[in-house]
């Protein structure tokens, strides 16, 4: 009976890693990732909360030149994104604010940074043949993504739902403690 029980809740947490991807069922609808801001509404209805943005993105590529046997190949070797809802200011000296008056040479924007350490993507692929890293360089893409957020709450007994737009699709559904 143990052993039942045990296979049972790995079945039951196997089944919900594995379906990562939230869906919310309004007015028969199910609906999920990839649609439109449009149909949520026209199927959900209006939402007890909106809030709207504007999200400027760096995405930063890391790519690699490597030799494989006689072979010279590039590829894209990591990746990680900064956004401007989480950026931290990096101004220390309160007197880089005032204005350069004339005759006075301006602060010089300190070099643009990468770190390792914030890669979240490692697209390092190793083949079966080894290859030797030539060079390594960042390719960076600057990025503006309007996105919305709506709070449902289908009253109680149903879950309160928070969807994510981004650029008038969702980008995730997550859900919270019951509604009132």
């Amino acid at each position: 009976m143990k052993t039942r029980m045990l296979f049972l809740a790995a079945t039951v947490l196997a089944t919900l890693s594995a379906n990562n991807d939230e869906q919310i069922r309004c007015d028969g609808k199910l609906l999920g990732a990839g649609r439109s801001r449009l149909e949520v509404l026209r199927y959900c209805g209006e939402p007890q909360d909106k809030v709207a943005f504007l999200d400027e993105r760096v995405i930063h590529r890391r790519f690699s030149n490597v030799l494989v046997g006689s072979f010279r190949e590039t590829r894209q070797t990591g990746t990680y994104v900064d956004t401007s809802r989480s950026a931290v200011s990096t101004e220390t000296n309160p007197r880089d604010k005032e204005p350069v008056l004339a005759g006075q040479q301006p602060q010089q924007v300190p070099a643009h940074q990468h770190d390792e350490r914030r890669i979240v993507t490692d697209t390092t692929v190793v083949s079966q043949s080894s290859y030797t890293l030539l060079s390594s360089y960042w390719e960076c893409q600057k990025q503006s993504v309007f996105v919305d957020e709506y709070t449902y709450n289908f009253g109680s007994g149903k879950f309160m739902t928070f969807v994510r737009f981004e650029n008038g699709r969702v980008k995730s559904i997550k859900f919270g403690e019951y509604g009132f």
